[in-house]
């Protein structure tokens, strides 16, 4: 479990290091949904390393299944901090530049994505009331996010770039069909 343990901390670690130094806040993110996201994460993150020092057993299996989410999200968080360069905060009502490669490619928020599955992970690891609300809460908190700062690209210059994207590219999961032959393929 201290492997386990190392990697959440590394998560935990880039996580924090996004919040504060990746992440521009401009103007437009309301202060409450800001502190009730920091409230729901920390709980989160307290939660599960407490009972990753304090649990005796957890089955082997789901200890490796969670570890591989684990390592998935984080490498899924950082491929998009180097494809990204830099974004705003949740709920920023300044539009950038439309990102369309590496995980951008695959799903539209791939920093949610990366977020839910360590959330998920943990989740489903110790399962315990209080990780399975603060995550149903936060899922809900990413997707108003992701759709408050899709409305905003909408109104932009980009609006007609980003409506193709959005056809193309799932907001949190790869739309397969765009990856199986067509049934008018022979």
């Amino acid at each position: 479990m201290w492997i386990h343990l190392i990697l959440y901390g590394l998560i935990v670690a880039s996580l924090i290091w996004g919040r504060f130094r990746f992440f521009k806040v401009s103007g437009g993110t309301p202060r409450v949904s800001v502190v009730l996201y920091d409230f729901a994460v920390a709980i989160q993150i307290l939660v599960t390393f407490y009972y990753m020092i304090s649990t005796a057993y957890v089955p082997p299996l789901l200890v490796y299944f969670c570890s591989a989410l684990y390592l998935l999200g984080l490498l899924l968080f950082w491929w998009a901090i180097v494809t990204a360069k830099s974004l705003d905060f949740a709920f920023s009502d300044k539009v950038g530049s439309i990102i369309t490669t590496g995980p951008f490619k695959i799903v539209r928020h791939p920093f949610y994505v990366s977020y839910i599955l360590v959330w998920f992970s943990s989740s489903l690891l110790f399962n315990l009331a209080i990780l399975w609300i603060t995550l149903f809460y936060l899922i809900v908190f990413y997707f108003l996010s992701a759709s408050k700062e899709e409305k905003v690209i909408l109104k932009s210059v980009y609006s007609t770039e980003y409506e193709k994207y959005i056809k193309n590219v799932g907001m949190f999961l790869p739309r397969i069909s765009k990856w199986m032959p067509s049934s008018s393929e022979p």
